[in-house]
């Protein structure tokens, strides 16, 4: 079974030989990769739409692998127990505040945890910010790209944070050090976008606007920075962000 950019780059993110639990598993289509490579011994794959896990079903008996991957019904982490010895937390193609509420619900249940595995649908800034608060560590992060879109994969473990830069947190602070593959393509498109949000901006003629415009230039001159460095073909070189103050919000 081959999967689609967006769920390789999670399966890739997927420590192997740990026990995994797909939260929001949809048809169950990264379990069944993970158990029929023999990447991960065993998946609990848990969805809260009757309808998805029937379907979830069909492929788990096209590929006779229901012993491997289990079937629940159920919210996020409500339907884990300890008991089950879930090393990694898979949660994938979710808002990034919708990420954020099903960990904080069930923060009792994350002490046991090894690995945290998630793909946010936007609001990635906000989740690596509860995540660092959470006492955990960006340890690796991924870009993919697919259908017209950049997504972006977090991997966090407990440890102690290392990163507080506003603008490398919203970009991924790992994606920057790392050198991803698709990060020129990425910050080329965020700088794009930047400038034509600030040509908008500076007709305005109110002190918010000439605020807003400020917040902008600065940032496209910091995303400038970081795309400098990511297109170095030097190695060992790492951006770690300025240590001067953040840069002001939009309306501050």
């Amino acid at each position: 079974m081959k999967l689609k950019p967006r769920l390789a780059a999670v399966a890739g993110l997927v420590p192997p030989g740990t026990v995994v639990a797909d939260i929001g598993t949809d048809h169950a289509r990264l379990p069944v990769y993970l158990v029929s490579r023999g990447l991960n011994p065993r998946v609990i794959a848990i969805e809260k739409s009757k309808g998805s896990l029937e379907k979830a079903r069909e492929l788990l008996k096209l590929f006779n692998l229901e012993p491997k991957v289990e079937l629940r019904l159920g919210n996020g982490l409500k339907a884990l127990a300890r008991s089950d010895a879930v090393e990694t937390v898979v949660i994938a193609g979710l808002g990034g505040r919708t990420v954020t509420r099903i960990l904080g619900e069930s923060k009792e249940l994350l002490h046991g945890i090894k690995y945290l595995v998630l793909q946010p649908m936007g609001d990635d800034y906000l989740l690596r910010r509860w995540l660092t608060a959470q006492k955990l560590v960006l340890f690796a992060e991924r870009l993919a790209y697919e259908n017209g879109h950049y997504y972006k994969v977090i991997q966090a473990v407990p440890g102690r944070p290392g990163y507080t830069d506003p603008l490398l947190m919203e970009i991924g602070p790992r994606l920057v050090e790392d050198k991803d593959p698709l990060l020129v393509p990425y910050l080329r498109e965020q700088l794009a976008r930047y400038r034509e949000v600030l040509a908008r901006i500076e007709k305005g003629e109110t002190p918010r606007s000439r605020r807003r415009a400020s917040y902008y230039r600065e940032k496209i001159e910091r995303l400038k920075e970081v795309l400098a460095f990511a297109g170095e073909n030097s190695a060992g070189n790492r951006y770690n962000g300025r240590t001067g103050p953040p840069i002001p919000g939009p309306g501050e």
